[in-house]
């Protein structure tokens, strides 16, 4: 074990008082030798400074050099003072501010007085924050150091510091005052909670898309005929998931063009056949549940037009086309129509792509949507409220 540094502890306790007689013993010899350089003036012999005039001239010069020394060393502290970007208060130990940085007077934009002498822990608007500088005030007063965390609300709105309460050592080594340090931390606490936010909203999907899952297989395997015949139905599904995921990752989850839906739950039935499909419409930005929704209705429209429809014949075209209608309400209105196809009759029963187009769309929007079976091809029509399907959640 390394024993204490005694002398430098010494020192450093002793150096205020140090300080302030090399000041009074200037000040004592430069009066000394004004005196004596003076014919009407008699310098006493006593007054503790014997010894001849060049004695008190060395002496002095000596002080002086000191003094020079120890302004000097101020003037230092004040700049590394003014340089540092926390707010530095020294304080008495009952709480009271006797000192503040320029760091601070800037931070608080009011003048010295209206803070000197005024109670540090009161600073802090709100009670469990005042409560927790007293807390950090009495583990200062105990040799301690106490810290937290709290908002204030200074220039530029609300702030968050990271408050550091440390003691300042007396000569008997107890704590004489109190040292308070913030360092604004803004930055990184919204950080911290736009992370925490994050998180939450990836929780979120992660269920919502795990329940959707869920449903999509029960359906499914209600509907299916055989077992392969439900595995490749439900492969296909989870791949139509998958690619409204990646559409609504190139928007970062906020929102996703309809143009970029459709191609993409269009992309894997797009043959060499120019014109085999086409899309029109204005620029529609979608909510991502919409996004997942319609992007299992599209594939499901076109997994029975590649089976049975337009897209299993070399001359079947499908055109999809959208528009919206009004203009303090507007209403999205799209239409999936197929066309030079085999010809079309109504199935005998309905399968769970039936069933997602008639039901979803009315459950999660309050839109409507109407499914024909005209001989000539297959004809998908719907509408919803604009301001549903660009809702945010998901």
């Amino acid at each position: 074990m390394v024993a204490p540094d005694t002398d430098a502890e010494h020192d450093s306790r002793m150096e205020t008082a140090r300080q302030r007689a090399i000041r009074e013993e200037t000040a004592r010899l430069r009066a000394l030798l004004r005196d004596a350089r003076t014919p009407a003036r008699r310098v006493p012999a006593a007054g503790g400074f014997p010894g001849s005039t060049a004695e008190w001239e060395a002496r002095l010069a000596t002080a002086e050099e000191l003094n020079a020394r120890l302004r000097a060393s101020e003037a230092f502290t004040a700049r590394l003072l003014a340089a540092s970007r926390d707010t530095i208060q020294v304080l008495a130990l009952d709480g009271t501010v006797q000192w503040l940085s320029e760091g601070d007077r800037a931070a608080l934009e009011t003048p010295d007085g209206a803070v000197i002498g005024t109670a540090w822990a009161a600073s802090w608007p709100e009670p469990g924050d005042r409560t927790a500088a007293e807390v950090a005030l009495a583990a200062a007063r105990a040799g301690r150091t106490g810290r937290f965390r709290a908002p204030s609300g200074r220039r530029g709105g609300l702030r968050w510091w990271d408050v550091v309460v440390s003691p300042i050592q007396g000569p008997d080594g107890g704590p004489e005052r109190l040292l308070a340090v913030a360092r604004d931390v803004t930055d990184a606490h919204r950080a911290e909670e736009q992370q925490a936010l994050l998180m939450q909203e990836m929780a979120h999907r992660v269920k919502n898309t795990l329940a959707l899952v869920q449903a999509i297989a029960a359906q499914t395997l209600r509907s299916a005929s055989s077992l392969d015949g439900a595995m490749a139905s439900f492969n296909g599904r989870l791949m139509a998931l998958s690619d409204a995921h990646d559409v609504l990752i190139r928007g970062a989850w906020a929102a996703a063009d309809l143009a970029a839906v459709v191609e993409g739950a269009m992309a894997p039935h797009v043959d060499a056949v120019a014109g085999r499909f086409t899309a029109a419409g204005p620029a529609v930005s979608l909510g991502p549940r919409s996004v997942l929704t319609l992007s299992l209705m599209l594939h499901e429209l076109a997994t029975n037009a590649a089976k049975y429809g337009a897209l299993s014949s070399p001359a079947g075209r499908v055109a999809v086309a959208w528009e919206l209608a009004g203009t303090d309400d507007p209403v999205l209105h799209l239409r999936w129509q197929e066309t030079g196809g085999p010809a079309v009759a109504p199935p005998a029963r309905e399968g769970f792509g039936s069933r997602l187009i008639a039901r979803s769309l009315v459950h999660s929007f309050g839109g409507s949507v109407s499914l024909s079976f005209p001989p000539e091809g297959v004809v998908m029509e719907l509408e919803a409220p604009l301001a549903a399907m660009q809702d945010g959640t998901a």
